[in-house]
């Protein structure tokens, strides 16, 4: 407040961070630094802020200077291909990289190969991610529970590298933003998150490319298995949800792709809090996403099944055998809210 009575908002490109963050932050940026070739792997089942927190910082890093290989134990949605870099995204396995940074997943279990701690050996790994359930596993885990994207963490991080935002890593940093807010209307979104995608805008972001990117298209297999999914949906009380088997989705021309936002699509059923979608893998194992309304949170649904996430929006790898999953899930639901 000035003497005149005229409120000055904050920086744009500052937030309160505890000391134990501080420190974590500057440990992080000089392990960084010290690196000559940075490995940076995304989790399985990738969503906007997991591909997008990815490329941002390989970005940022190339712009150091950095060699950086691009790691993902699965596929990259369709609705992701219009951010640069998304091509060189491939499954690989730790090598002769001096660094390993993993980006937005809430345990070691959901990077599938990319994550092999004696391929790592005593060289450093790097956590960063902001999932309430999250299981610190790195030597250096750069965890905010309260940013409401894992891009806001990676955001503060290139600001704290000294690299200047180019367009290209404003739009991977915005898309980790609003695909993680879901265009802002999550309890978890914040002012400064709200800074923090105006400062993208300005630097060359978008937001109406990337609803229209990733809510408003979709390839026609990819609008067909919507189709398959709601006609084959059931809603138990006030639990909505569908699956669909591997045989199912290659019958689709589909593979491992092209199945997002389905979950979200259910949970507007009006008679529906919860919602969920299983989506079998080629080994048999089956990717599930939770959604819930607010006020209803099954994040402790997501862990009693061996994942992690929000209180609105979690997710799991099941064990096969995959027709026995729906009820699995359903019994966990059950549980959980016995628990209250």
């Amino acid at each position: 407040m000035t003497g005149d009575g005229v409120f000055i908002p904050p920086s744009p490109v500052t937030r309160h961070i505890t000391m134990i963050e501080n420190q974590i932050l500057s440990q992080v940026v000089a392990t960084l630094r010290n690196a000559h070739r940075v490995f940076i792997a995304a989790h399985i089942m990738p969503d906007g802020d997991c591909v997008g927190s990815q490329l941002a910082l390989a970005h940022a890093l190339r712009a150091l200077g950095k060699q950086v290989t691009l790691a993902l134990d699965d596929k990259i949605p369709e609705s992701l291909t219009f951010l640069d870099g998304f091509k060189e995204i491939a499954p690989r396995e730790p090598g002769d990289e001096q660094c390993f940074v993993y980006v937005d997943g809430s345990d070691s279990k959901r990077y599938g190969k990319a994550l092999n701690r004696e391929k790592t050996g005593a060289r450093p790994v790097i956590l960063i991610d902001h999932h309430a359930t999250n299981e610190p596993f790195g030597d250096y885990n750069l965890v905010d529970r309260d940013a409401a994207s894992t891009a806001e963490i990676i955001y503060e991080l290139i600001l704290a590298l000294g690299v200047p935002i180019t367009p290209p890593t404003s739009r991977a940093l915005l898309t980790g933003i609003v695909t993680d807010t879901l265009g802002f209307r999550t309890a978890s979104t914040t002012p400064a998150t709200l800074e923090k995608a105006t400062v993208l805008l300005r630097d060359g972001g978008s937001i109406p490319e990337i609803i229209d990117r990733v809510y408003n298209r979709r390839s026609y297999n990819s609008l067909r298995i919507l189709g398959y999914a709601i006609t084959h949906s059931k809603l138990e009380g006030a639990v909505i949800w569908s699956a669909v088997d591997y045989k199912t989705l290659q019958s689709f021309g589909l593979n491992g792709n092209g199945t997002s936002g389905i979950v979200n699509q259910l949970l507007t059923v009006a008679d529906a809090k919860i919602a969920f979608f299983l989506v079998e893998k080629e080994d048999g194992s089956g990717d599930l996403g939770l959604r819930a309304r607010a006020g209803v949170d099954i994040s402790g649904v997501a862990t009693r099944l061996g994942g992690g996430g929000h209180k609105q929006a979690s997710g799991a790898l099941l064990p096969p055998p995959f027709d026995t999953a729906p009820q699995r899930v359903l019994d966990a639901i059950r549980q959980e809210m016995r628990n209250g």
